[in-house]
């Protein structure tokens, strides 16, 4: 999106991405029936939509969805993932520039890729392709450090890998940047959701370098932070299984 290398930090990791990455829990979606009247003939345009995974469960209810994704690896392997879905479709676009054609859409949704954007021009642009009364819903799983051991030690390893994690972690997407969203002074109303994973070593791994921050095999410091996720995964796991929290947070709201 806006930031320069934010269309190819996550080259050489999308098969990690779409095989280990948490996806978002079912339960938002009779939850946005109730709170926004979300319904099956909405037409969605999903913003950052990388693999597909928060394309998923609106295209199960029987929305047309449209995914924009700036990155080719990743959108080749969302339209892997969704390959059999024929109510969804990608395009090479950004959230400040999708290329979408104007007031066409019930919904605009955001998952992870959200801390990429520019607000204010991303916000001009969800303006433009929303139609009248049309709906913003904004998702993301990210770890809550205070429940788990688990998940302090996984922030500590991040931390001491490089600053880089502080600079891109989901945890920066701070409260005003949601709340100013909308630009008229209301915020987001927001909703959180348990989503617990489950890894088996391969998995953890897998989902640890998945991230745009996490070294590849060619730097030099990928040793030592795939040894420090083993001890990690050696302390704490059961019968080879490691219980990992997740929660998925969900904000919504309308550009008036």
């Amino acid at each position: 999106m806006t930031t320069p290398d934010s269309s190819v930090r996550f080259n050489g990791r999308a098969e990690n991405y779409l095989r280990y990455r948490p996806r978002y829990p079912q339960a938002i979606i009779p939850f946005l029936k109730r709170e926004i009247g979300l319904a099956s003939d909405w037409q969605v345009a999903d913003v950052g939509s990388g693999t597909g995974f928060l394309s998923e469960p609106f295209v199960e209810l029987g929305c047309d969805v449209t995914g924009v994704e700036p990155n080719a690896a990743m959108r080749e392997a969302g339209d892997r993932y969704m390959r059999d879905r024929r109510n969804f479709r990608s395009v090479d676009g950004t959230a400040e520039s999708s290329g979408l054609p104007g007031e066409s859409f019930d919904l605009v949704t955001a998952g992870q890729a959200f801390h990429w954007f520019e607000p204010a021009r991303t916000r001009e642009e969800f303006r433009r392709i929303l139609r009248p009364a049309g709906w913003i819903v904004l998702v993301w799983n990210s770890r809550p450090a205070a429940q788990s051991i688990v998940t302090r030690e996984y922030e500590s390893i991040l931390g001491e890998l490089n600053q880089d994690y502080q600079k891109v972690a989901e945890k920066n997407i701070r409260p005003v940047t949601v709340d100013n969203f909308l630009d008229n002074g209301a915020p987001l109303s927001q909703a959180r959701f348990p989503n617990l994973q489950s890894y088996t070593w391969d998995q953890l791994r897998g989902r640890a370098l998945s991230s745009s921050y996490s070294p590849l095999p060619s730097d030099r410091r990928h040793k030592w932070f795939v040894q420090a996720l083993r001890g990690l995964f050696d302390r704490h796991q059961e019968d080879g299984v490691l219980a990992f929290p997740y929660e998925t947070n969900l904000y919504w709201g309308q550009l008036m």
